[in-house]
């Protein structure tokens, strides 16, 4: 077994505190809270205890329902009738009027779509094969137009072609849709659920992207291409690449039953599990949508469900207006509204015109100039002149028909009791332990669980303490270089560093200073930070569901090429792993005790880790100090210190290639320097834009305090290197 691919083994189980698994449970109730939890995960972590036990109640469901699909031994046989597997296949073809309805309830799934695969690579698999090469799949799945932030642009401009605006995803409106249906948040919500157990389900999320990438989407099921349609383009091309990835991921799957042969029955039925999950969510959505898309409402159905979503807010602002024997706010206050009664006393008012019905008062009270100007769009309109035509000139409405039996069906599937059964509570799946009190420990101790974060999430809270005790204490002891922020000063000052740095740079022309064995041991020392290299932006992908997506794409880039973009021998930490190897410097595999109880490391090497995984799990709160710090580490990499270090290092015969690479690739011309930048620049002239000059300024404070805070936090390391090494020389010369 390759070493690094034991991070995956087969039995990983999150440990949540008692306190902790209650009070998520008692706060989420219903899977659209669940999914808008999700969402915001960085400020609802409490969150994380219902996720896992809601994708375990999932698992279970999908097990008793798929029984007979399940094969109980793994071989190349069951393997390839997975492959073969194709889900059913809508038969009715939809008129294209219902192309937009299609798309709005299909827009949760679609804009959460591999959601489980942005955070698949983390500081504790960043040099694991398998997910090296399930990262690839996932890069190779959205780069370029097909991009997560670029799909959802195109998806939101279609739907406004068609006068339809949906809410913003990461607004709590988009979760409480109620002309979507629940079983689309289901869905939606599990994408996301799983991404926040990258290694607890593993062969779960493997077979999940299998039936993904074999499956089609569902507006192509009920919309299929030659018959007619005006489909978005990039949702056959997005099909299309899926299916390019189908033996990618096949291949994946037997790599990992082959590592974990003793195993591989057992985690073939938990892949078949996941592969059976999707297919179980995909074909509960087909049933809701081909339900609601063929049901049609008769007009008085129609209009009796505008009134239902104008009726609340009407309530107190029709007083003086009678309508029969009562006040129009005296039928708007009745519990249950009487919409029968209301609509017969409103046909036989002064409002309509009975002979002429398309000339009724009731509809130009909507027109400019009219008391009710702006509460109607014209679908709204068109909504009350359908039922006038209906009830006074049944001929006119040309011949609308509508189908009562699956009205009454409603938007109720069959996937409703699954979902009542679904709904999150405390179940024995979840780990109980005594809590640790996280805030106590050292920071090499600390180091291990946030390296394990996804083993022990109740670590978050202790790691959002030291992040803000790091920034207060940076922000006391540190000023911006000037007053007020605008592109050409803060430019100048890159500049000035810049070239402050580049001007120090002499090269080397004699034996350096220090000997072999001082590179070799800091080399051992810089060991928990170099191996976590990129971890300060592992949590970027949060920032997809928001609505900064310049600033996400410019920070994906970087993170993307510390991680090495699904190629491992691009990956930085894998880059030191081989230094290390080459010095024949043996150490434990990070995510375990042993790395931390290392004797050869100090303690305060693990100060700058700590941080930077810490500040990771929290990108929206302290996205200005992220970007601040993330400048900070970029701009590190030039000048005088790594052109010094890498001849330095070639002169006793070290490789060095780590110091090579970031000299090179955080380039101030285009490379992470540049972007790191030009993410500044624009996530500022954003918050200008959108809240003005002043408090732009103060962002700008938290970006500058946040670029500070890397001298700040790497203060104690400096120094105890120093010392500690001054300590072993004179030792070692007695």
């Amino acid at each position: 077994m390759n070493d690094f691919n034991r991070v995956l083994e087969a039995n990983l189980t999150p440990i949540f505190s008692k306190s902790a698994s209650i009070a998520a449970v008692d706060n989420k109730d219903n899977n659209r809270d669940l999914f808008y939890a999700l969402v915001h995960i960085s400020e609802h972590y409490d969150v994380l205890p219902c996720a896992y036990d809601y994708l375990v109640q999932s698992f279970q469901s999908t097990n008793e329902q798929y029984t007979a699909n399940f094969s109980k031994k793994y071989n190349s046989n069951s393997l390839n009738a997975l492959l073969k597997t194709e889900a059913p296949s809508q038969q009715t073809v939809m008129p294209e009027t219902a192309l937009s309805d299609c798309l709005v309830q299909y827009a949760p799934i679609c804009f959460t779509e591999l959601g489980w695969l942005s955070a698949i690579s983390q500081t504790v698999t960043g040099q694991t094969p398998l997910v090296v090469d399930l990262m690839a799949v996932h890069a190779r799945l959205t780069k370029g137009e097909q991009g997560i932030a670029n799909i959802r642009a195109i998806y939101v401009a279609h739907l406004l072609r068609a006068n339809i605006d949906i809410p913003a995803l990461h607004t709590l409106a988009f979760a409480k849709q109620t002309d979507v249906g629940e079983e689309v948040f289901n869905f939606a919500a599990i994408q996301l659920a799983l991404a926040q157990f990258p290694r607890v389900f593993f062969p779960e999320i493997l077979g999940f992207t299998l039936s993904y990438c074999q499956s089609t989407s569902l507006p192509e099921q009920f919309f299929p291409e030659g018959k007619g349609m005006t489909l978005p383009g990039f949702l056959q091309v997005r099909t299309i690449r899926r299916k390019q990835e189908v033996p990618q991921i096949a291949n994946i799957i037997r790599n990992y039953l082959a590592e974990f042969e003793p195993q591989a029955d057992v985690l073939w039925q938990r892949v078949q599990t996941g592969f059976w999950l999707h297919q179980q969510e995909l074909q509960q959505c087909e049933h809701h949508v081909s339900v609601r898309l063929h049901t049609i409402l008769s007009p008085r159905q129609a209009v009796e469900k505008l009134l239902a979503t104008l009726i609340p807010n009407a309530i107190g602002h029709h007083g003086k207006i009678r309508l029969g024997a009562k006040t129009l706010d005296d039928w708007f206050k009745e519990v249950p509204f009487k919409s029968t009664n209301f609509l017969a006393t409103l046909l036989h008012s002064p409002y309509v015109d009975r002979a002429k019905p398309e000339n009724s008062q009731l509809l130009k009270l909507f027109d400019f100039g009219s008391p009710m100007f702006g509460v109607l769009d014209e679908q709204g309109k068109a909504v009350f002149k359908d039922w006038l035509l209906s009830e006074l000139s049944p001929g006119l409405t040309q011949g609308k028909k509508h189908n009562l039996a699956k009205q009454k069906m409603g938007l109720k599937s069959i996937s409703s009791e699954l979902t009542e059964n679904r709904l999150p509570s405390a179940h024995s799946q979840i780990r109980q332990t005594r809590p640790i009190n996280y805030s106590k420990l050292s920071n090499r101790e600390l180091y291990y669980y946030l390296v394990n974060n996804d083993i022990y999430p109740d670590v978050l809270p202790a790691a959002k303490q030291k992040v803000s005790r790091i920034l207060a204490t940076t922000k006391l002891f540190n000023r911006p270089p000037f007053r007020t922020f605008t592109h050409q000063a803060f430019q100048d000052y890159i500049k000035s560093l810049y070239q402050h740095e580049v001007a120090r740079y002499k090269p080397l022309n004699k034996q350096p200073k220090l000997a072999k064995q001082a590179y070799v041991w800091g080399i051992e020392q810089f060991a928990p930070t170099i191996l976590t290299d990129g971890c300060w932006l592992q949590g970027i992908h949060q920032l997809d569901y928001y609505s900064s997506h310049a600033i996400a794409a410019l920070l994906h880039k970087i993170y993307a090429d510390e991680t090495g973009d699904g190629k491992l021998t691009q990956n930085h930490p894998h880059i030191y792993q081989e230094l290390l190897d080459s010095l024949a410097i043996k150490l434990p595999m990070i995510n375990s005790r042993d790395f931390i109880e290392h004797p050869g490391f100090i303690g305060s090497t693990f100060d700058i880790p700590v941080y930077l995984m810490a500040i990771s799990k929290f990108p929206s709160a302290f996205l200005p100090e992220l970007l601040g710090l993330n400048m900070a580490i970029e701009i590190s990499g030039l000048g005088r210190v790594y052109l010094r270090l890498s001849e330095e290092l070639r002169f006793w015969g070290i490789n060095s290639a780590i110091v090579d690479i970031h000299t090179s690739i955080d380039n101030l011309s285009s490379g992470h320097s540049a972007l790191a930048i030009k993410a500044i620049q624009t996530y500022l002239d954003e918050i200008a834009a959108n809240y003005g000059e002043q408090i732009m300024q103060a962002h700008w404070r938290r970006i500058y305090t946040g670029y500070c805070s890397l001298e700040s936090v790497s203060k104690r390391f400096k120094f105890s290197l120093i010392g500690n090494y001054l300590f072993k020389r004179t030792r070692a010369n007695g």
